[in-house]
């Protein structure tokens, strides 16, 4: 059996190498980029960015050069950190990786591949915006928490923000691109569908934390990188556990529903 899988999935990485070659060289060209550009070279992310949180949040932003976009009376910037390029590479990796290989044709995989990468843009975009927006206006909530001297600072709030709704919208996409790709191989099954969340979770962890990790984030930074892998660690691991308990709850409903009235036996419904 054991020799059996690993057949199957040699025989999957032949088929597809050339495609997970070139969702490699897209990524790192792109993470290479990102690691050396300013907010100036970003403005292709950053300006359709500002435009959509400032509709959304009601808040105007400038731009000012070398630095982002800039509401002062919030004191607030969206600057080259702030673009959500990281979070474009963790959805690309996930949709490419976990989905390409289900493609029967070349054609299909193509499409997939480009698909993928200009849907991760435009998903950036729409995500980051709430993300701003969430991370200007729940800090005003949550004055009195901030000002009482305790581990939530504003900082880490803001940090935590971003990594609930970057994650959040990753195991969405990942779930809808999961999906799709099932019904474009024609492989749609009419079963119960689980949250599939490993490929999610192993490209964020992999390009937000794996990737600075090799390149000697930790020893730069020691405290600071590794506050930010246990708040990441934490977050993630938060909304898995959540997920998992809702599922419980709703499919200890669904057997509860389902119940045979004159035998007792639940059956699941159609």
């Amino acid at each position: 059996m054991i020799n059996m899988a690993g057949s199957r999935w040699k025989a999957v990485l032949k088929e597809n190498l050339i495609f997970y070659a070139a969702g490699f060289v897209v990524l790192s060209c792109l993470k290479l980029f990102y690691s050396r550009a300013g907010s100036d070279e970003l403005r292709w992310i950053l300006a359709p960015t500002a435009r959509w949180a400032g509709s959304l949040g009601g808040i105007s932003f400038a731009y000012e050069a070398q630095q982002g976009y800039v509401n002062h009376e919030l004191r607030f910037i969206i600057a080259a950190s702030c673009s959500g390029v990281q979070f474009m590479l963790v959805s690309m990796a996930a949709l490419i990786y976990g989905c390409i290989h289900r493609m029967k044709t070349g054609k299909k995989k193509i499409i997939w591949l480009a698909g993928s990468m200009v849907f991760s843009y435009l998903f950036t975009v729409f995500v980051n915006g709430i993300r701003i927006v969430s991370a200007i206006y729940l800090p005003l909530r949550l004055e009195g928490v901030l000002a009482g001297g305790g581990w939530l600072t504003a900082q880490r709030l803001h940090t935590l923000i971003g990594i609930a709704v970057y994650f959040m919208a990753l195991l969405l996409v990942y779930q809808a691109a999961d999906f799709m790709a099932g019904i474009v191989a024609g492989e749609v099954r009419r079963q119960r569908r689980r949250i599939k969340w490993a490929v999610p979770v192993f490209w964020y962890f992999a390009i937000v934390l794996g990737i600075p990790f090799l390149n000697g984030a930790r020893g730069k930074n020691r405290d600071g990188f590794g506050e930010y892998a246990a708040l990441v660690t934490t977050v993630i691991v938060g909304i898995i556990l959540l997920l998992w308990l809702a599922s419980l709850v709703r499919n200890g409903r669904t057997g509860c529903g389902s119940a045979d009235a004159g035998t007792g036996r639940g059956e699941e419904l159609p």
